[in-house]
């Protein structure tokens, strides 16, 4: 198995709980290779059989993988995911995407080009839950299978989808802050990006939380991120000066746990404004030991792109995927990150 980029299009792209227990049964469920039991940290499902060529005539399957943008620790553990589906499953990753998470247009030309190249499956992150749709038809056109991963689009036109339950995982975080503020307060929510199907559902799933259960607890919307640290940290800048009574902020992925995190750090703020993220990093994770973050929802990147290969594969070898793969969330805390279960999604980051 091998990795490589697709070639550059002609047009504009960009370069490139369940319960802890059930969900450390999935992660120690390991997604076998030749040594069976191996790798039990990645939550994965069986490989399908494919090491003397799932392409048939032993000639190895093309998969193009397309995050939203190429620069999240969260993509780099899809990434390992898919690679390690593809050395198992004797399948090609081609690994390409926008550099920027604001790239809707990159990452067209990037699902474009897999077309024209006539790659033997997809494996897509939509940036845009609606402006990926037409290439997601050209796609099944074409006759190429295409399974979306981490976040919906507005079609139906598709094998599989491997994600977490967003909207769960924004649920889970709410009932976090609620239990620290003690259901009174007001929270900021550092909004992501428009038309992002997954953060937008964790958003949702964080403020309808809030609104029925907990109506002592006041939800800011601030203004969006776009994904990005440096925006995300003004954002949050933003908020703070306009409402100085601030209990709580949640950052519904990476770069807005990290903007947020860095804006209380600027103001003399750790520990009297209590921060849930969601996703994790090295630096986030150390902040939860440090006590800067009380927590952090955790998805398995690794396994959606272990799992999202393994769908093309399916496929091509004439078996049915599940159509709705749910890739799990959990919530970590200081307490509970040496845990077992922790431990072992943490080696996937």
């Amino acid at each position: 198995m091998s990795t490589m980029s697709f070639p550059k299009p002609g047009r504009r792209r960009a370069l490139p709980l369940l319960a802890a227990a059930s969900f450390a049964a999935l992660l120690m469920a390991g997604c076998p290779s030749g040594n069976a039991g191996k790798s039990a940290d990645t939550g994965a499902s069986p490989a399908a059989p494919g090491g003397s060529g799932a392409g048939g005539n032993g000639k190895a399957l093309a998969v193009a993988v397309i995050p939203k943008g190429l620069t999240h620790v969260f993509w780099q553990s899809v990434k390992a995911g898919a690679e390690k589906a593809g050395s198992e499953m004797n399948a090609t990753i081609r690994w390409d995407g926008p550099q920027k998470e604001t790239d809707t247009a990159g990452q067209l030309g990037v699902v474009e080009n897999a077309i024209t190249s006539r790659v033997d499956g997809i494996v897509l992150a939509p940036l845009d839950k609606a402006a990926l749709v037409p290439a997601i038809k050209r796609a099944k056109e074409a006759g190429i299978p295409l399974t979306i991963f981490d976040s919906a689009a507005d079609t139906e036109e598709y094998v599989s989808f491997v994600a977490t339950d967003n909207r769960k995982g924004g649920a889970m975080a709410a009932e976090r802050m609620a239990k620290l503020l003690n259901g009174k307060g007001k929270v900021a929510m550092i909004l992501v990006a428009p038309n992002s199907a997954s953060t937008g559902d964790r958003e949702d799933g964080f403020e309808e939380t809030m609104k029925a259960k907990y109506p002592g607890i006041t939800v800011i919307r601030s203004n969006y991120g776009n994904s990005d640290r440096a925006q995300s940290l003004k954002v949050t800048e933003d908020v703070l000066t306009a409402h100085d009574d601030i209990t709580g902020i949640f950052g519904p992925n990476e770069s807005s746990a990290v903007g947020a995190l860095q804006a209380l750090k600027n103001r003399g703020l750790i520990g009297k404004i209590k921060l849930v993220g969601f996703d994790a990093t090295k630096q986030l994770e150390a902040s939860v030991t440090k006590g800067e973050i009380d927590s952090l929802v955790l998805q398995n990147p690794f396994k959606m792109g272990y799992e999202g290969v393994k769908t093309i594969v399916d496929v091509k070898v004439g078996r049915t995927p599940e159509r709705r793969i749910d890739t799990g969330v959990v919530l970590m805390t200081k307490d509970n990150m040496d845990s077992a279960e922790m431990a072992a999604l943490r080696k996937t980051f």
